[in-house]
């Protein structure tokens, strides 16, 4: 083991106060784990109350599936980990593991949560007591989410036990709450995140718009393989959170803050004896350290919302006016620990400066609303709305840190790398003969290359060890941290800047402004305005693109691109991956080619195409991944999902500049082009994009109504005509002349199929129509016929609606298919020529493209698109045989996928309302045929009726045949207690004894099998009552049902019945006398 890669650092915050940075091994963590992802429940917990009715259960309801289609697809989890808790003024539990069919690749969680609706009042005592009990059988870590708008009641004791029973379970625990208007109950909703061994986190869904970075977050917050551990030091072990490289921290007061010397160990758990000796000695942070600042802020803004939650959730009103002036003061020394911090960072000149201050500046925005929220405390007069308004940003800082540990790891190896950035730069910057690059440099060049802010040229810049840069606005969601592709190209601006001019700018906008996210936006959604500095033409400026100029200026631009990329995407100059600069610039590109109508933007097109092509041939791995990734686009549709193309666009452009560069043949990019690969970009652009439009969704998610299928015709008449027909068929099927014969026909075949030898009596010949068994009648389908099938007026305002949706997307991918054909007649094309001019908000050839195709081959695609807009459900319907995917945009195939749609519609539906009417049939048949076998005077009809009708022992059939027995009177009574309760007579056996859900490990150990089951000691009770007198022997009451035998001996016993009746006599005398 390396014990090299094993730390303790530590800053004292204050005298009896430390933080403390650990490191151990990141393969200590893969051996004690197995390098298995950590086991995660979750626990969704839905307010299904009448205040929910309308947006806030939809809205609840599009997050819940948002959220598990990220955790299936990622394998966080699997459908057997979830449990639902809907809640009213009760609660009802619904486990995933007891459903095997309850799946996202088969649609039916989806209609599950469809069929959930709203009534009912708010109480959250119900739900409390429901997790409370679930709990107690929890293997492995548990994360909780909550999805309310109300207040509702709840009791202190029963969310005491709640928080008992959490610390309770051995495992770590997470409790997140998403709070959908401004009536949801924030100080409840706060003080639940707290619940848990790790730190929760609030959201605030004020609109559908919401759901989707909400969900992102919080995906990516159960994506966080944290693991408990246990850190020893002295006798006590300290719980503390490690990610999968091997990194904790935690917060040590009293006695134990001096760690100075001291040996520490960390332990799998408490029981096991693996553990990690950390052999070197803990090392102190100094105040000037970097790191310093980055224990101190995120412990800072915990502090905030940990003594908010205090506030709110005040109910000592004599001190409380006391306890409140000793929390400002708190908050006034955490605020003055921020401006030392930044003090110190304005002077500094470490190039982790401006994250810094960033960071600070977060905090300190927090520590501001804070002091609002004491303020009107104090007055009474704080009210939800304010208490929500701070939750959303304190709990939004708290989680930037919290997937900041994605970044961690990414940050500390990029330190060294940003420092040895800047050594390559004056390494460079030394040997440039800047005289001569000034001298052989145009003019016009030079004049064009300026920085609107310093005023200097490139070449001026380049002195300083800075580059020249396009400026942008931008916006960005927590997701691009993951994944830079989601990241928004707001604007292409016409104002240029250096790189240090735009970065000072950053720094001076941050100090001026207590609300960062107004200087750079923050992980906001597109919409947000913001902005560090206003351009030439007043626009918004919130990040720059350095551009290739000429060879020796990209030497500085390709590294001065780093951490320019880090902070664009995750605002953090060390949140730098190489898949930002393989992805951003190509979005800027694709940006620009949607407004080239002026010189100058077509100008600008070209300068971002250079610098494209400049990024594009530096990367040996990119290109050599892509040329695989371009063959195989085309061979498969499951090769073009968001998992092999995370954006199409960013595909278009690294094909044009592969093509460019020569890494792809003209020969390979005509024939893809003629095998329809801008047609497959389109339709995987659309499938995407329906993803994403809440609206578009609930308008498609009525297939009948989409394909134009008449209800009366094609369901609700053949559904009539069935149910009269099945009545008939139920009333013969049910009649004495029929019913009885055919239980003993039945039963007499397994008796000769089996080969058992059983002498019966021959019954006399009956009439031939009174043998008859009726047949089981059929409902009348009518399927698609594409002579005389019509688009519905609905189906075409749909299409309408998509078109206009993906229009300018579809539109982009379009003007990139004119330029390659352009760039494969002749090599040497530019943006900048006047064939490429496009205007913004023109779709003409977007228009004209799907002008091509006829409504009905339009609305099969887009149909196609919808129902596969999850990728899992995309890959099945490529992997099945025979495939369920067809073409797009195809008039040969529509009619193949608007049948099987409008078939499978049918079918369904004639299915589910069919078996609807049989099953409330069934129902009445199993109260009949409990009355039935009570009835039956011969034993092989009694035989057959269990065979033909019971299935198995757990069916309803059986439970009213329990309760046939229980009544006096009945024929054949030995008989028929001995073959219900053995499940067989004469050797066959009459009902299956296998649980439902075989497959289900729990099911099956919740299982007995009939040789071991026996009913309950009440209904051997009622048994023993109602045939005493006819079967008087105990004999066969015992071999019946031996697990009784000594409960029957006494009932037999009248001398031990009657002490027993004069006791509880006496028991009733004696009781005291409970008085109104």
């Amino acid at each position: 083991m390396d014990t090299q890669q094993s730390e303790v650092k530590f800053y004292n915050l204050s005298d009896n106060k430390s933080i403390v940075s650990l490191k151990i091994p990141e393969d200590v963590i893969t051996k004690w784990f197995e390098g298995k992802r950590r086991e995660l429940k979750l626990y969704i917990i839905l307010d299904i109350s009448g205040s929910m009715a309308g947006s806030g259960l939809t809205q609840a309801k599009a997050s819940i599936l948002k959220l598990m289609e990220g955790l299936f697809e990622s394998h966080v989890l699997s459908e057997k980990d979830i449990t639902c808790f809907f809640f009213q003024s009760n609660c009802e539990v619904k486990r995933f593991s007891d459903d095997p069919n309850l799946l996202w690749s088969n649609g039916e969680i989806v209609r599950y949560f469809n069929g959930v609706n709203s009534y009912g009042g708010t109480n959250f005592t119900p739900v409390f007591e429901s997790i409370i009990k679930e709990i107690k059988d929890i293997d492995s870590d548990l994360a909780i989410i909550f999805f309310t708008d109300g207040q509702g009641g709840y009791s202190d004791l029963v969310k005491s036990q709640l928080e008992i029973a959490l610390a309770q379970t051995g495992f770590s625990t997470e409790i997140h709450t998403i709070g959908f208007t401004g009536d949801h109950d924030a100080k409840l909703l706060s003080w639940l995140t707290k619940l848990g061994t790790k730190q929760g986190n609030f959201q605030y869904v004020q609109s559908s718009g919401d759901i989707q970075s909400t969900m992102s977050t919080t995906l990516e917050l159960l994506e966080l393989g944290d693991r408990s551990l246990y850190v020893k030091m002295g006798d006590e072990l300290l719980p503390t959170g490690f990610d999968v490289h091997g990194r904790g921290k935690l917060v040590l007061t009293g006695e134990n803050a001096n760690i100075e010397g001291r040996k520490l160990s960390i332990f799998k758990d408490k029981e096991s004896e693996e553990k990690f000796d950390i052999e070197t000695d803990p090392i102190q942070v100094h105040p000037d350290d970097p790191l310093a600042t980055l224990l101190t802020v995120p412990y800072i803004q915990f502090e905030i919302t940990r003594l908010t939650n205090e506030i709110i959730n005040s109910k000592n009103e004599e001190g409380k006016r006391q306890r409140f002036n000793e929390i400002s003061q708190e908050a006034n020394d955490y605020d003055e620990k921020l401006n030392v911090i930044l003090q110190n960072a304005f002077k500094s000149k470490s190039i982790t400066r401006r994250e810094l201050i960033q960071q600070c500046m977060d905090a300190k925005g927090t520590i501001l609303q804070f002091k609002d929220i004491l303020s009107e405390a104090l007055k009474g007069t704080l009210t939800n709305q304010k208490i929500a308004d701070f939750n959303n940003l304190a709990y939004k800082n708290i989680t930037k840190q919290r997937l900041k540990k994605k970044l961690d790891n990414r940050a500390i190896k990029n330190v060294e790398k940003m420092e040895e950035v800047e050594k390559k730069i004056e390494e460079i910057v030394s040997k440039i003969d800047f005289d001569e690059l000034e001298n052989q440099e145009s003019e016009d060049n030079l004049q064009t290359y300026t920085c609107t802010i310093s005023t200097d040229n490139y070449v001026e810049a380049m002195k300083e060890g800075e580059c020249m840069c396009l400026t942008l606005d931008v916006g960005r969601s927590e997701a691009a941290i993951a994944d830079p592709s989601q990241i928004s190209i707001k604007k292409i601006n016409q104002t240029l800047m250096s790189s240090g001019a735009f970065l000072n700018s950053v720094t001076f906008a941050l100090n001026d402004k207590f609300d960062v996210e107004s200087v750079h936006g923050g992980f906001q959604k597109e919409t947000f305005p913001a902005s560090i500095l206003k351009g030439l033409a007043r626009e918004n400026i919130t990040g720059i693109l350095p551009l290739y100029i000429n060879e020796k200026h990209w030497s500085i631009a390709r590294e001065k691109i780093k951490p320019i990329m880090g902070y664009l995407v995750t605002l953090d100059i060390f949140g730098y991956a190489y898949s930002q600069i393989s992805t951003v610039p190509f979005l800027v590109l694709s940006r620009a080619l949607g407004d080239t109508s002026s010189e100058f933007k077509r100008r600008q097109a070209k300068w971002i195409l250079e610098t494209c092509d400049a990024i594009y041939k530096q990367s040996s791995i990119l290109r050599e991944d892509n040329k695989k990734l371009f063959e195989n686009y085309m061979k498969s549709p499951a090769n073009r999902t968001i998992e092999h193309v995370p954006n199409n666009l960013v595909f278009l452009g690294h094909l044009f500049c592969a093509l460019r560069c020569g890494d792809v043949s003209a020969q390979d990019v005509q024939r893809w082009l003629q095998e329809g690969l801008i047609k497959s970009l389109i339709e995987e652009t659309i499938r995407r994009r329906l993803n994403k439009w809440q609206d578009l969704e609930e308008s498609m998610e009525d297939i009948g109504k989409v394909l134009g299928i008449n209800q009366k015709v094609y369901i609700n008449e053949p559904v009539e005509e069935f149910e009269k027909s099945y009545a008939e068929y139920f009333k013969a099927l049910t009649s004495d002349k029929n019913a009885n014969i055919h239980y003993a026909a039945a039963f007499e075949k397994a008796l000769s199929d089996s080969g058992i030898k059983v002498e019966t009596v021959k019954e006399e010949p009956m009439d031939e129509d009174t043998k008859e068994v009726p047949e089981l009648p059929t409902v009348k389908q009518i399927f698609y016929d594409s002579n005389t099938y019509q688009i519905s007026d609905y189906a075409l305002s749909i299409i309408a609606k998509i078109k206009k949706a993906v229009n300018t997307f579809v539109e982009i991918i379009l003007r990139y298919n004119k330029i390659l054909e352009s760039t494969l007649a002749n090599p040497n094309v530019s943006l900048d020529n006047s064939e490429f001019v496009f205007t913004e908000g023109q779709t003409s050839l977007a228009d004209a493209f799907f002008d091509k195709y006829n409504s009905k081959t339009i609305l099969a695609t887009f149909l196609q698109s919808f129902l596969h807009r999850q990728n899992s459900v995309r890959r099945e319907a490529v992997e099945a045989d025979p495939p369920k995917y067809y073409e797009p945009f195809s008039e040969d195939t529509a009619d193949e996928l608007l049948s099987a749609q409008f078939d499978e519609y049918i079918s369904s539906n004639l299915k589910r309302k069919t078996n609807d009417i049989m099953s409330t049939f069934a129902q009445e048949k199993s109260s009949a045929l409990g009355l039935k076998f009570w009835q039956v005077d011969k034993v092989e009809e009694a035989a057959g009726l269990l065979l033909i009708d019971v299935k198995f022992r757990g069916s309803s059939v059986y439970g009213q045949i329990l309760k046939a027995l229980q009544k006096t009177s009945m024929p054949l009574v030995k008989e028929k207690i001995e073959m219900v309760i053995s499940g067989t007579w004469q050797g066959i056996t009459l009902f299956v004894d296998k649980p439902r859900n075989p497959d289900d490990p729990e099911s099956l150990a919740r299982f007995v099998d009939n040789e071991h089951w026996f009913p309950n000691r009440q209904k051997v009770y009622r048994m023993l009552n109602a045939h005493r007198s006819v079967i008087p022997e105990i004999d066969y009451w015992v071999r019946v049902l031996p697990p009784y035998k000594e409960y029957i001996e006494h009932q037999f016993d009248n001398e031990y019945l009657h002490a027993r009746r004069l006791t509880r006599v006496e028991e009733r005398k004696n009781a005291p006398i409970k008085r109104k």
